[in-house]
């Protein structure tokens, strides 16, 4: 199985230890995200997920999102980790807001989807946002998502919200040149 993907501006790797995963949870807790609101999670939870597998496997995976510019962690990228049989799952991006705008999230789920739809027997790939937050749903539909349907009114962290729901499929992902421009492996 991959585990890392580099493309022109970021790597998605493994986390180097649990100092490192730690640092970049320290600053997403720090920073409230203005679209999804808080997202805490206790230190206990996170290192008991880390040292289970470096969160390469679980019901939740990820890999940390290497800056190539200056090799800084500038966030994470999430999957879902299908069960046997299943045809789908889903991906999240999470970039620090101070290096919004410069193409790491999107490529980073480009990079991503290579890692999926190589290593798992997915038809296709999920992600959601708010309706609210124009730049992810414009990173979605510019890496190759269609939008799906969604949630009207959901209510997320004491407000109403709309969710969107994306999709991207395998025959979709398979047309896309990054697959020819990927390098993978150290």
């Amino acid at each position: 199985m991959h585990v890392v993907y580099t493309g022109e501006r970021v790597r998605l790797r493994p986390f180097r230890d649990l100092d490192e995963y730690m640092q970049l949870q320290g600053q997403r807790d720090l920073h409230m995200n203005a679209f999804w609101g808080p997202w805490h999670s206790s230190e206990p939870a996170l290192r008991q997920a880390f040292e289970a597998d470096g969160l390469l496997g679980g019901e939740e995976a990820c890999h940390a999102i290497e800056d190539l510019s200056d090799g800084v962690v500038a966030g994470v990228a999430l999957h879902g980790t299908p069960s046997a049989g299943e045809l789908s799952c889903w991906l999240a991006t999470f970039v620090l807001e101070s290096r919004w705008g410069h193409g790491l999230g999107r490529e980073a789920k480009l990079l991503k989807l290579c890692h999926l739809f190589e290593n798992y027997p997915l038809q296709s790939v999920w992600a959601g946002t708010t309706g609210e937050h124009e730049p992810a749903s414009r990173g979605l539909l510019a890496c190759g998502f269609r939008l799906a349907g969604g949630l009207r009114h959901y209510h997320w962290h004491g407000k109403y919200v709309d969710i969107l729901d994306y999709q991207l499929m395998r025959s979709d992902w398979e047309a896309m040149p990054i697959r020819q421009t990927v390098r993978r492996g150290n």
